[in-house]
Order: structure tokens, then sequence, then C-alpha cells
């Protein structure tokens, strides 16, 4: 055993492929990056900012995890693929709204001014928000065509494209005034961010798509716009852990990437030799006298097995001289003599 691990070689072999390995550090670090982006107040963490970056970093993560590696099984290979152009299929249906401007449903309209900006819904979009400083002043007006009475309402926040509220009324209001306009204005609004912080588990910085709705009795509006809480980047908790979650996982991958081959030793086949036969000796080498000594050997030993199991060596079956005939006839058995030989 130690001869065998003395004459080992090592060589460098391909390690297998890894899709899987690489689809979720690519899609953590396009998770993280979408975060950032949204926290710098870039771009709003819509459906093509935040599937779209993930669908596309775990796409780079697979060819990663597998560029100049050994082939992984079919099912390893195909269904991280799969769920990677998936994410890239829904991320880029929000392609069409990228140059939309905030809307007004229903005869409604707002306006609202902050401590830095003033605007109204419908002039808001991804590249020009509406902004506000997270501890500054709001002021808001909404009007409606007529009084909407007995109404509901709510308002949210779009995550990826799908709405998720963060303040609502649960009982329908009378609004028995008839009124069509509802102001408000906040001299410091940092309470009320704090406020819907704790609602949707995130701290409120960068750029937002926002919308609401109300529906009652004498009609209906809906709409939505775009809001950018103004802050310095990396000052949330969640843009340092976004932060610090995709640097690992840039690492990871640049690790995967690299190490795509690993030491392998390597033992040389060995044949096994008989001492007493010279290995390229053939039997055609023989001379013929170990041939014919062979064959005679193997007729006594078949010989012998047919009379009883008798073994024979081959000088035992040479027939023995039969003894000479007298000179003499025989009659009945006895032997016939001559006349005038009879004493």
């Amino acid at each position: 055993m130690g001869n065998d691990q003395g004459n080992a070689e090592t060589v460098r072999v391909k390690k297998q492929a890894r899709p899987w390995s690489g689809f979720f550090l690519g899609l953590l670090l396009g998770l993280a990056i979408a975060v950032l982006l949204q926290q710098a107040g870039v771009w709003p963490l819509d459906r093509l900012l935040l599937f779209g970056s993930a669908g596309v970093f775990a796409l780079i993560g697979i060819l990663m995890g597998g560029a100049g590696r050994e082939r992984a099984g079919a099912f390893s290979s195909i269904v991280p693929l799969v769920l990677a152009v998936a994410l890239i299929g829904w991320g880029a249906t929000g392609i069409a709204e990228i140059n939309e401007n905030g809307q007004v449903n229903g005869g409604c309209a707002v306006q609202a001014e902050s401590s830095v900006d003033t605007t109204t819904v419908t002039d808001t979009s991804r590249q020009d928000p509406f902004q506000v400083d997270p501890e500054g002043s709001l002021a808001w007006s909404a009007t409606s065509p007529a009084p909407i009475t007995n109404h509901l309402w709510e308002i949210y926040v779009d995550v990826g494209g799908f709405p998720v509220v963060i303040a609502s009324n649960d009982e329908p209001e009378p609004n028995t005034d008839g009124d069509t306009e509802n102001a408000g204005d906040v001299a410091d609004i940092s309470a009320y961010i704090a406020e819907v912080s704790d609602v949707t588990g995130l701290e409120l910085d960068g750029v937002f798509e926002v919308g609401g709705s109300i529906e009652g009795e004498g009609g209906a509006c809906d709409g939505f716009g775009f809001v950018e809480l103004t802050a310095d980047p990396l000052t949330t908790l969640i843009s340092q852990i976004a932060a610090a979650v995709g640097l690992l996982a840039l690492i990871s991958l640049l690790i995967l990437a690299f190490s795509r081959t690993r030491e392998a030793a390597v033992i040389p086949e060995q044949v096994a030799v008989d001492d007493d036969v010279p290995p390229d000796l053939d039997e055609t080498d023989l001379p013929d006298e170990v041939d014919d000594a062979s064959t005679a050997a193997t007729a006594g030993t078949a010989a012998g097995a047919a009379t009883g199991g008798a073994h024979l060596r081959p000088e035992d079956t040479e027939m023995e001289d039969a003894p000479e005939s007298p000179d003499e006839p025989v009659t009945d058995g006895q032997p016939k003599h001559e006349a005038g030989t009879d004493g």
C-alpha cells in the first residue's frame, strides 16, 4: 500500500459544474444590487429592477458555475436555468412601464408640496419622482368631482409589481358633510415614515411607487405616483445589509469561477507477472519435445481415468514384448514331440 502511494502521480482534473450554487449566489447579488439602486434613489423596486436584476445575475452565476467544469446532471443543469429565465421573463413585462408617468383615474386630482419639491401626481415619473425630505414637511390636497360617502380607502407601496398596503380604513367613512376635498399639512413627517417602516418591515428610503384608491357611494378614484425620500446612500440598515450580502455573493462567485480544477492522485496500473514464466513466452516457442511429453502425459491421465481412476505414467503404457512361440507344434494343449526324440 505504501509503495502504491509512493508511485502515485498528481494531476489536475476538472471539478463538476455547480449550477445551483451559481444560481443562488447570482440571485443574491442581483437582489442586493436592486435594493442598493432603490435606496440610492436611482430606480423604484418594480418588476423590471427586482426580478430582472435577480434573473440576469442568476443566469450569469449559472454560467460562471459551469464554465470549464464537468457537466452536471440533467436536473441540476436545466432547472436553475429555467428559473433564471422565468425571472427575466417576468421582469421584462415591466419594460413597457419605464416611461410612464403617475396616473389618477375617476376624475380626481392630487397635488403635493414638500419642503424641497412641489408637484402633481401626474407629473411624477421614475426618472423624475416627487422629492420629500424624511425630516421635513409635507402638504397635500386631493379633490373628487362629487362627494364620495361611506367610502373605503387604502394607500400602498409597489414592491416588485405587488402592492403592499401601508394604510387603510377598516370601517366605511360616512363623509356626512359631502366634502369633495381632502387636505392635510404635516410639519415633520419623520413619525409617519417610522410608522410606515414598522408596517412594511423596511426602512423607507430612496424612490418608491406609491398608489392609493377610494371607493364609496358617489364615485371611486385610484392612481399612483413616484416619490423619493432623499437621504445619503448606505445610511439605512437595509442598504448596509444589501451591500454586505452583495459583496459576499460577488466574492463567492469569483471563487467559484476561478476554482475549476482540483488535484487528484493517480496510481499507474501495474500488471501482475509470474516469476516462473517469462511474460513474453508463447506456447509456440516451446520445444517439440515438451509438446510431445505434455501430450503423452495428458493421454495417460485420460486412460487411467477411463480404467477406474488409476493414473499411469506414459512409460508404463508401453506394450511388453510377447514371448517367442515354441518351435514344436502344439496339439491339444501339449507339445508334440517329434518321433525319435522320445527317450
